[in-house]
């Protein structure tokens, strides 16, 4: 790997002198070409829902360990699980992203009913409604105590009893979340390149919607390798990289190169290099990115925002009469005109 450009700066890499006059000439002209759009007003962000309690903080605690260590696989907990959703785990192939996903409920024991061969799993009917039309498989999983094992089920509704309020599900216990588990959602989670791409346009359209119309910055850490790992995403939404990170990810992915990793967990964005690969030290490397949403995001954003506003309200168009079209009136006076009193009522189909 060649000798990436050194530099006490934070991350950039930019250095002073010609390069920075130079720099600063090249956004002269950007922005007498492409003016400068007025400032747009600060993001709505939703209302953070309440923490989960101590015992489900344990259980989703227990539950990050074994996809981390036993499975190998990316646990990224969801900050605002007001849908239910605790987690999203993505499925990596030897440490390579898949870009591959499902979502999970976590509950301690406490919280589920305890019956023959397992444990019934309560809740809101509006939750089962809102995973049914999910984007990723969504599973429910259990953790009793220490010396119990944690177990799972795919919830689906054929699987489920439902109230007009609640629903329920059984979870048996020979549902351990172990290696046959990782089998069992390695075959449910689809693969084809299609169906991937529509599960990642899903699960990100919130950031897509922040993204609309605006600078965003993707910062990765490269440990230089063989084979190197890619991490430590933080994504700034703003004109500035060194801000505060909107979202930070703690990845760890192997790959060949970050282009992978991009067109892989990102499809919806194009990216170009802000500046040199830069080294803070002898080990770690990072790539600053410029990212903007790709026309098919912008293109997607428009039509689920359609699909969920309904057909609008629209009068019909009118229909274009015919270059001969007589109205009744006329035609009487074309009749009279003819000494005839044939009326419109008299024409034979």
């Amino acid at each position: 790997m060649a000798r990436r450009l050194q530099t006490t700066g934070r991350m950039t890499g930019i250095r002073k002198g010609p390069v920075a006059a130079l720099s600063s000439w090249f956004a002269a002209v950007r922005n007498l070409l492409w003016p400068e759009q007025p400032p747009r007003p600060p993001r709505r962000r939703e209302p953070a829902a309440e923490p989960p309690d101590p015992a489900t903080r344990h259980a989703i605690d227990r539950v990050e360990k074994v996809f981390l260590r036993d499975f190998k696989w990316v646990f990224r907990r969801m900050p605002q699980p007001d849908t239910g959703i605790d987690a999203r785990v993505e499925i990596l192939d030897g440490g390579k992203p898949t870009g591959r996903c499902m979502a999970l409920q976590i509950r301690s024991d406490t919280s589920c009913i305890r019956g023959e061969g397992g444990y019934i799993h309560q809740g809101k009917k509006a939750h089962l409604n809102y995973w049914a039309k999910h984007a990723l498989p969504v599973y429910v999983i259990v953790v009793a105590s220490e010396d119990l094992p944690i177990v799972w089920q795919r919830i689906e509704q054929p699987f489920c009893r439902e109230t007009q309020t609640e629903w329920s599900i059984a979870v048996p216990d020979t549902n351990a979340l172990d290696a046959s588990a990782r089998l069992r959602f390695e075959e449910a989670v689809p693969a084809d390149p299609e169906s991937v791409m529509r599960s990642l346009f899903a699960l990100d359209r919130p950031l897509m919607e922040e993204l609309q119309d605006r600078t965003a910055f993707f910062l990765w850490d490269e440990w230089l390798g063989p084979p190197s790992t890619f991490g430590n995403l933080r994504i700034v939404i703003g004109d500035d990289p060194e801000e505060k990170p909107d979202v930070e990810l703690a990845y760890h992915l192997h790959a060949d190169g970050l282009h992978d990793i991009m067109t892989t967990l990102f499809p919806w964005v194009s990216y170009t290099y802000v500046a040199p690969i830069s080294e803070y030290s002898e080990e770690i490397a990072v790539h600053v990115l410029e990212a903007e949403l790709r026309p098919e995001a912008y293109a997607y954003i428009e039509a689920e925002n359609f699909l969920e506003a309904g057909y609008p309200q629209e009068e019909e168009p009118p229909i274009p009469a015919p270059e001969d079209f007589m109205t009744a009136e006329e035609e009487r006076e074309f009749w009279r005109s003819r000494g005839t009193s044939r009326s419109p009522q008299d024409r034979q189909d």
